[in-house]
């Protein structure tokens, strides 16, 4: 695990010294459990930084220092680099707040990924303890060919971790939020693209989701953000970043981040708050433990992922079906060595009755309750439904889009 809670953080855009250390309690009140830093290029208060972290420190969130003495840019030597990095692992790295320092975002080049490899490495070579982050582009159709140059996406990140020491796999992907169903698709072959060459590579898979509109994307909704960050979680990231939180000056199209142009909380504020802290209450120690074994959709298919089949797919659970027909995200889990399953209704509009289906002489049929205890459904159904026939224990919950709930299941 690379952080002690589950890591749900965003992207800061602010310069050292824009915010002081009262900020952190809008980062608190967000439920982020880390952030990236304000930028701290030369000139920059050293002590402003320090204040930021004293205060994450105290608030146990955990910080990646954007300091642009750790960028694969830093310097034109391998020496050159490794002189800016130590100099400011000096300054902030050993800071308890701080887990590690941002390298840079989307190298599109031969030249851009072998910097940022070189980058990692020197971090590594000096700051073991920490956690490197570097940013990738999202997936698209052809990447392989275009500038990744390799056989597949899942051979590139073997041969890239290899090269660099990554320890995340990070990337940026905010089509989903476009009108057209084809950002879906999208979005969710990133998800599904993304975990597998994570899991080749034995390393995490994070990603980057959408917290303000901007271009043709719209403002996410409180339904648009809970659906991204259950939809995310159910297919195996362990980690999220928001993009982003600050707007500072208006540029573009962009509108209602949580904190606006006057540096006042939104209503995406209060939107995003709730979908953080309810997600790290009820299921955050679970998914910062739970080892990802798989993701099926039903009623149709997004981004290349397998169908549910039912009898087929699970050799406990039989089916997952939806009273209103609406289509599920359903994610398998193994934490402690039980077995759970995640169902998430896939749509941005509408609620439905989603149940599952179970032999009947099954053993374990409970649900993950909002007090991080299983309880049998059978005793739990007043708020959802239950039922039995001659063959199957049938049960589930009436979900909001983008909601998901845990079930834990076994023979």
């Amino acid at each position: 695990m690379i952080m002690n809670k589950f890591p749900i953080g965003f992207w800061n855009y602010t310069r050292t010294g824009d915010l002081g250390p009262e900020a952190v309690k809008d980062w608190a009140d967000l439920g982020m459990t880390f952030a990236l830093s304000p930028e701290y290029y030369d000139g920059c208060d050293k002590e402003a930084m320090l204040g930021i972290l004293d205060a994450c420190a105290e608030r146990d969130i955990k910080v990646i220092v954007s300091d642009h003495r750790a960028r694969w840019w830093s310097g034109e030597t391998a020496e050159e680099c490794e002189a800016q990095f130590k100099a400011a692992y000096e300054d902030f790295g050993r800071h308890p707040a701080t887990l590690g320092f941002h390298i840079g975002d989307e190298p599109t080049t031969p030249e851009k990924f072998e910097a940022a490899a070189r980058a990692n490495r020197i971090q590594l070579k000096i700051a073991p303890e920490l956690t490197p982050h570097l940013n990738f582009l999202p997936y698209w159709q052809g990447q392989e060919e275009s500038i990744l140059h390799a056989p597949t996406f899942e051979d590139w990140v073997e041969r890239f971790t290899a090269e660099s020491g990554l320890k995340i796999l990070c990337y940026d992907c905010y089509v989903q939020m476009n009108p057209e169903e084809e950002g879906t698709h999208q979005y969710f072959t990133n998800l599904r693209k993304f975990a597998a060459g994570a899991e080749a590579a034995g390393i995490e898979p994070w990603t980057t989701l959408l917290s303000v509109g901007h271009f043709r994307y719209r403002v996410p909704s409180e339904d648009d953000l809970r659906w991204q960050l259950n939809t995310a979680v159910a297919s195996g990231m362990k980690g999220i970043l928001w993009f982003f939180v600050y707007e500072r000056e208006p540029v573009s199209n962009y509108r209602l981040p949580p904190i606006d142009e006057f540096g006042e909380r939104t209503e995406t504020f209060a939107r995003l708050s709730r979908v953080n802290r309810h997600f790290l209450h009820q299921f955050g120690d679970l998914f910062l433990r739970a080892e990802h074994l798989g993701t099926f959709h039903t009623v149709k298919s997004y981004g290349g992922y397998p169908l549910f089949e039912a009898g087929k797919t699970d050799d406990v659970l039989t089916d997952v079906t939806c009273d209103q027909g609406l289509a599920a995200v359903v994610g398998f889990f193994r934490e402690g060595g039980d077995k759970y399953v995640a169902v998430v209704n896939n749509s941005v509009k509408e609620s439905g009755l989603f149940v599952l289906h179970v032999p009947k002489d099954t053993k374990t049929f409970e649900r993950f309750t909002w007090n991080r205890t299983c309880v049998r459904l059978k005793d739990a159904s007043w708020d959802a439904c239950y039922y039995e026939t001659d063959t199957e224990l049938c049960g589930g919950d009436w979900l909001a889009p983008g909601q998901m709930k845990v079930y834990r299941i076994g023979k």
